[in-house]
């Protein structure tokens, strides 16, 4: 199986939440994630008290990863049907969820999020989340 590690599981990983670290080094796999991602990473580098040691974490967390994907057309025309889909039956998430979502969809990846409550809402995605791991915002 191969995984792609949404923010929320990245941000556990890097204060090192109890359980996260173990679990996310036991998987058997691919480990990717998304530029997406990323780009919230940093969000919270700029928020930081001590931003160099925050994106030196980020640098190497992602230098150990398979893969980081970049949006493309595919990702795009999936987010178009996904976000109408959502908004049709008043399901609506935060627009860079959705492009994390489709970008595990569209890379047949298993998405490691501990944002259970947003994810579930993408149809067909398949979603993990660390065990003892309760629901959080990315």
């Amino acid at each position: 199986m191969d995984y792609l590690l949404d923010t929320s599981v990245i941000i556990a990983y890097l204060r090192r939440r109890p359980g996260i670290v173990e679990y996310i080094t036991s998987l058997e796999g691919e480990l990717s994630t998304s530029f997406v991602c990323v780009a919230e990473l940093y969000e919270g580098v700029y928020k930081s008290l001590n931003s160099e040691s925050a994106e030196s974490g980020i640098q190497v967390f992602c230098s150990g990863l398979s893969d980081i994907f970049s949006l493309d057309f595919e990702i795009a025309k999936t987010f178009g049907r996904i976000k109408t889909t959502l908004q049709s039956i008043g399901q609506v998430i935060d627009d860079l969820d959705i492009l994390i979502a489709t970008t595990a969809l569209t890379r047949d990846k298993i998405l490691i999020t501990l944002n259970i409550k947003h994810f579930s809402r993408i149809p067909g995605l398949k979603i993990l989340t660390p065990p003892h791991s309760s629901s959080a915002s990315s």
